[in-house]
């Protein structure tokens, strides 16, 4: 099943509005509640570290991951975001919990520049441009999920 034109371009546009809010961020992506990779932008002029295909796999894990972890949820509270620090790059995955449905939620991908001041960028850039802006997601993507309703 493909997106529809206008839910493709409204998440492509997305992922370019959280790109543009800090220099450090490289690739944001939004993949939905199965790990498939939906829309993406890196940033203007850089070179991919993996290719297509490859960044679609890093999607699938990343959201089986992400998926998998909320057994804790009651203890913990719930997960702001996940980050892993490599030495080409910061990964960090943050779930856009739907309020009613899971299988609503969606999932943004973000690499940042190594050295990157990451935690501030999350929790003063990209988690307050996702509270504002969450509604108009899932209302504007409920197509996505869809297809996983029982």
């Amino acid at each position: 099943m493909s997106l529809p034109e206008s839910a493709s371009t409204y998440l492509t546009d997305f992922c370019t509005e959280i790109q543009s809010l800090d220099e450090a961020i490289r690739f944001v992506g939004v993949a939905d509640y199965a790990g498939v990779l939906v829309a993406s932008v890196y940033r203007p002029g850089l070179v991919p570290l993996m290719d297509k295909k490859e960044t679609a796999e890093y999607a699938l894990q990343t959201v089986f991951r992400a998926r998998t972890r909320g057994g804790f949820k009651p203890q913990m509270g719930e997960q702001r975001y996940a980050a892993t620090v490599y030495e080409k790059l910061v990964r960090a995955t943050l779930t856009i919990a739907h309020p009613e449905v899971e299988h609503h939620n969606l999932y943004l991908l973000v690499s940042l520049d190594v050295g990157s001041q990451y935690p501030g960028v999350f929790d003063d850039k990209i988690i307050p441009y996702i509270a504002k802006s969450k509604s108009a997601l899932f209302l504007r993507t409920i197509i996505i999920s869809e297809k996983y309703v029982d």
